[in-house]
């Protein structure tokens, strides 16, 4: 028998980092994991290359998607052949998980699997905006086991209150626990009750009217102008994230809504990366196009390409 657990989380809510420290608690088992990332590059796979375990890697687009299903169903196929006792996987931060249990309750090809869970990461700040805004945000809570509200090292008394209401108005029920930097403590898996989650039609439906885009960047930009760039359009969009390298020095780009943020790597970086690419998520209504067509009036020698 595998074990799965799922982790979900609206973009930015910080699933990488509890992903990292919930491989570390679960370090006794035989384990592997699947990450799955909205974007054309991928990113969360190479910064999760620091830890000892088999990670498979499904991009450009959410694996709940009739778009990308055939494929994550390859993979986790693959995967339990190799027999691991646990497989965790790290849903796209626009998926809609709601299928997870119909899918796993196929027999005829996961007849010795078992949903664990389905763990859901929400960012204690920015809640309150994402949860009006991308449907996917429901819809992820709605299949949930267990959640865990985050940054509150970083929110407002106010903040945490609101995120907690917002929560149980929708599902009164549900388990929620406080955190910061993704941590998690072992006692609160005990919480997951999963007898009392319905199946629902496995009816597989596209991603639709979500944004993204993939920007090539000149490696002669250098970090101020780079980071002036992220102010027109940040605004814009839920996520910002690649690698750039300027002067030798390679940066991570890792911007949730308005907040910035650009900071040194100094792992070694994955073959498959692509160096001075970002990708950029938004949802459908948001004008991250029109801001980003600006943006690169602006920077039109340095923005080399937006696909």
């Amino acid at each position: 028998m595998t074990g799965i657990y799922l982790i979900t989380g609206f973009l930015g809510a910080g699933k990488t980092t509890f992903l990292k420290k919930f491989v570390r608690m679960q370090s006794a088992h035989k384990m592997r994991v699947i990450v799955n990332e909205f974007g054309k590059e991928g990113v969360d796979g190479q910064l999760l290359k620091e830890l000892p375990i088999v990670i498979d890697e499904i991009n450009n687009g959410s694996i709940f998607c009739s778009c990308r299903l055939e494929q994550f169903e390859t993979v986790l196929v693959h995967a339990l052949k190799e027999k691991p006792e646990l497989i965790i996987i790290e849903a796209s931060g626009l998926s809609d998980p709601t299928n997870i249990r119909k899918i796993l309750s196929q027999k005829d090809k996961y007849n010795d699997v078992k949903l664990l869970g389905s763990i859901c990461i929400v960012d204690a700040i920015n809640f309150k905006k994402v949860i009006s805004t991308a449907r996917v945000c429901k819809k992820q809570l709605s299949v949930s086991d267990l959640v865990i509200i985050n940054k509150s090292d970083i929110a407002t008394p106010e903040d945490i209150e609101l995120t907690n209401k917002l929560i149980h108005d929708l599902y009164p029920h549900i388990i929620t626990h406080l955190t910061s930097f993704g941590e998690i403590k072992e006692e609160w898996l005990s919480d997951i009750d999963t007898q009392n989650q319905e199946s629902h039609p496995l009816f597989q439906t596209k991603d639709l009217g979500l944004q993204k885009a993939l920007i090539q960047i000149s490696n002669n930009m250098g970090i101020y102008k780079l980071k002036k760039f992220l102010e027109m359009i940040c605004e814009d969009t839920y996520r910002i994230k690649g690698f750039l390298k300027f002067d030798e020095t390679i940066y991570l780009v890792d911007c949730v809504g308005s907040l910035i943020n650009v900071e040194e790597y100094t792992l070694p970086l994955d073959n498959s990366i692509k160096l001075n690419y970002i990708v950029t998520l938004a949802g459908p209504s948001m004008n991250m196009r029109k801001s980003l067509e600006n943006a690169q009036k602006w920077y039109k020698e340095d923005i080399i390409d937006i696909q």
